[in-house]
């Protein structure tokens, strides 16, 4: 009698645990659809507060609606499955949904202990427990079926959230210009950083002018980076910065540097072509200003084959045409280009070297100063475009 009434007392609880877990996939289909639509509730205000403010677009909302929905319906899951629920608990709840008056619950009171019954009187009582949990339908009961006012709520949701990221946002555009301006900072700190390294390795400047340079430059990097690292790149903000980098960097400019430069232009298209002096042309072409000046120079020193008198009155002729070509850029140059060409001319062989040796000095200080002009132009129309850019991504 004993065993009889163990093995029905541990059926009763293999039920109630098999009813337990029908209940916990009945409110699964509750509470999930439940939580679908709080997530999607919670998108739909997100997508009213983007209509006032310039948050997200509707791209990104749509993807924070589905997240939110998957956390609603991941926390509807989780307070079905991981609510811990006794045997107590779940005879209770039977016995209240079921209308069991009782049953269940006082059947597992008396196997537990709790209450105390005479054997006959606790079999009785278990074996009516049994009978009514047999007489139970199940199906009827404990249907598995979706909430229907949750999956309602949700389509009048999804609904609402499609009308309202479906509709002209006054928003999309800010966040666009936004955007626009955003990547337009981060194209120019890349070719200020660019600018910073043709800075640092460019001949022709001084300490002091190269450090110039590069700290307006690094002020400039460091004001935008600094607006993209808060959030902001406000294009106001990014243009003041440059501006303000462009006025540093006004002083420096050389207004004779342009002449300069044309000139040695216009002397390399008088020696280019000569054998004589095609070298010279050639790097002065190049802009390596410095090589050109040491291949004039050769002709001051006692090194390599002497030229025939043919030759020199050769080199006479080009000297004298890059005097004259040169007489507005740089007339210092032009005049010692000119005299070496009358040395040459009435035989004063070492006059003329002096002439050229002056002549080639005065070559490399005019392109250092080509040079240390490009330099700071270089630096002065990176900071201009990059303001323009900005200005216009931002519409200002």
């Amino acid at each position: 009698m004993a065993d009889r009434s163990s093995l029905s007392s541990a059926g009763l609880r293999r039920r109630l645990r098999r009813w337990g877990l029908r209940l916990r996939v009945v409110e699964s289909l509750a509470w999930g659809p439940w939580g679908a639509a709080a997530g999607l509730g919670g998108g739909l205000l997100l997508a009213l507060a983007a209509r006032l403010w310039p948050l997200w677009t509707a791209r990104a909302l749509v993807g924070l609606a589905g997240l939110l929905s998957l956390v609603g319906v991941a926390v509807g899951l989780a307070v079905a499955w991981l609510r811990l629920r006794s045997l107590d608990a779940l005879a209770r709840t039977f016995d209240r949904r079921f209308g069991l008056a009782q049953r269940l619950t006082t059947a597992v009171e008396i196997g537990s202990g709790r209450l105390r019954a005479t054997p006959p009187m606790a079999g009785a009582q278990l074996a009516d427990a049994l009978e009514a949990a047999a007489g139970v339908d199940l199906g009827a009961m404990l249907p598995l079926r979706a909430s229907r006012r949750a999956l309602v709520a949700c389509g009048l949701l999804v609904a609402a959230l499609a009308l309202s990221l479906g509709l002209p946002n006054p928003q999309e555009e800010e966040l666009a210009r936004r955007a626009a301006v955003r990547a337009a900072v981060e194209e120019k700190i890349g070719e200020l950083e660019a600018a910073w390294e043709a800075v640092e390795e460019a001949e022709g400047l001084t300490e002091a002018e190269r450090e110039v340079l590069l700290r307006e430059l690094e002020e400039a990097m460091a004001a935008l980076q600094e607006g993209l690292e808060g959030g902001r790149a406000a294009p106001e903000e990014a243009v003041a910065a440059l501006s303000e980098a462009e006025r540093a960097l006004a002083p420096l400019q050389d207004p004779g540097a342009a002449a300069a430069r044309a000139g040695l232009e216009r002397a390399a298209g008088e020696w280019a072509d000569s054998e004589l002096t095609r070298d010279i042309a050639e790097a002065l072409e190049a802009g390596d200003y410095r090589a050109a000046a040491e291949a004039l120079a050769a002709y001051a020193g006692q090194e390599g084959q002497p030229l025939t008198r043919e030759q020199e009155l050769e080199l006479a002729r080009e000297l004298a045409e890059a005097a004259a070509a040169m007489a507005e850029g740089d007339p210092d140059l032009a005049e010692r280009l000119a005299q070496a060409a009358e040395a040459i001319e009435r035989g004063d062989i070492a006059q003329a070297r002096e002439e050229i040796r002056e002549a080639a000095g005065q070559m490399g200080q005019a392109g250092q100063r080509v040079e240390r002009q490009e330099a700071v132009e270089g630096a002065l129309a990176d900071l201009q475009e990059g303001r323009e850019e900005i200005a216009q991504a931002g519409g200002t």
